[in-house]
């Protein structure tokens, strides 16, 4: 039988000795989880205006990195936005992904392997799930940049690409310089190390110049969001967003789901709201039996989306829009039937509709995205 490595201990008496530095080798102090976070915008822009070629034939951080635009969220959180395109936000204040300290300890040998204490365990897995949440409020906010180009300039543009918790900038601070480091699993940083040209080489061309007040306005529309201080909203919008980015790329079977996931959940909270303002009316009408009946699996979203139609809480466009989701989405799931680009678009658009009923405002995605296969003269081949 294998014997368990040693645990690691934190000790009152040496409460000082994990918040300063220290010579003991078997000390681990506490550690500051980050409280920035960031992400630099691919499909490439300039924010404000494009610097002229000669400033940034190489990374010029007093070009780069210039902070055009700085914001305080009533959400509690405070981004800046760079001129090259990266967008910083501090969550230190913001109450569901707050900054965590992870405990120290004291280790039980010098060079053996041991166990962390719980507390020091459970630090580790709130940081790891505020980083989770932060990434997915920076795609909700990519959502809110093409809505709010949308709502302020009236033109559509490419989707962002999407983010995850690891391809995220991170820094203790504001001020903090974006770290150039290549990583070659993340798209984000070797993309953000050519684009600003760290190695000198011809920068691409087509880089886009966003003005600030659409930035502005992106900021606005998710702090709206933010302000529900529901993780739920933030993972239902996100949801959005990516099932428009699937969309774009043309992987119908993800995007089909992802929408009609989002469109599922609202289905289930409009019924809920129903059920429970049938019994804010009158408790006597809806008793405790009749009321665990109707939220219960007999009513599956096929009978809610026909029950609210029926009351008038959707009308009947919206409803023929999510029988349309429904049929192709159970398609899809029990019969591997690859769903069409027609289902797709009402069902993204069943769900925008959904959405904007629950956040108060329409998100604008762009669903559409480049072809993938390009053509060259029939002449040019071979015969």
């Amino acid at each position: 039988m294998t014997e368990e490595a040693p645990q690691a201990v934190r000790l009152a008496e040496e409460e000082h000795l994990y918040r300063s530095a220290t010579n003991d080798s078997l000390i681990q102090v506490d550690l500051v989880a980050p409280a920035v976070e960031g992400y630099f915008r691919i499909p490439a822009i300039w924010i404000g205006s494009q610097p002229d070629d000669s400033q940034i034939g190489r990374l010029n951080p007093a070009v780069h990195h210039q902070v055009v635009l700085k914001k305080q969220l009533a959400s509690g959180i405070e981004a800046w936005v760079l001129r090259c395109g990266m967008f910083l936000f501090d969550f230190a204040k913001y109450p569901l992904a707050p900054q965590v300290v992870i405990p120290g300890f004291r280790k039980p040998n010098a060079n053996g392997p041991y166990r962390w204490p719980a507390a020091t365990g459970e630090a580790e897995r709130i940081a790891e799930d505020h980083a989770i949440l932060r990434a997915q409020i920076m795609n909700v906010h990519q959502a809110c940049f093409t809505t709010a180009e949308s709502q302020v300039k009236r033109r559509s543009a490419m989707m962002g690409f999407p983010i995850t918790s690891w391809s995220t900038h991170k820094a203790l601070t504001l001020n903090t310089a974006p770290a150039y480091h290549d990583d070659v699993e993340n798209l984000h940083a070797l993309g953000m190390n050519v684009l600003n040209n760290k190695y000198g080489v011809e920068k691409p061309r087509g880089r886009r110049v966003i003005e600030l007040e659409v930035i502005e306005k992106s900021l606005v529309l998710l702090d709206q969001i933010l302000l529900k201080k529901s993780a739920e909203h933030i993972q239902l919008v996100e949801a959005a967003y990516m099932s428009a980015c699937r969309s774009g790329e043309r992987r119908f079977g993800e995007a089909l789901v992802l929408a009609w996931g989002v469109c599922e959940q609202l289905i289930s909270k409009s019924w809920n709201e129903h059920i429970a303002a049938r019994e804010k009316q009158d408790p006597t009408y809806m008793p405790k039996d009749r009321k665990k009946k109707l939220i219960g699996r007999d009513y599956t979203a096929s009978v809610m989306v026909e029950n609210l139609e029926l009351t008038g809480r959707i009308d009947h466009e919206l409803y023929r829009r999510l029988e349309v989701a429904r049929k192709a989405r159970n398609k899809w799931a029990h019969e591997m039937r690859a769903p069409k680009d027609r289902e797709v678009g009402i069902t993204i658009m069943a769900m925008q509709e959904m959405l904007t009923r629950d956040i108060g405002f329409r998100l604008e995605l762009q669903a559409g995205g480049r072809g993938g296969v390009p053509q060259w003269p029939a002449w040019m081949t071979k015969r």
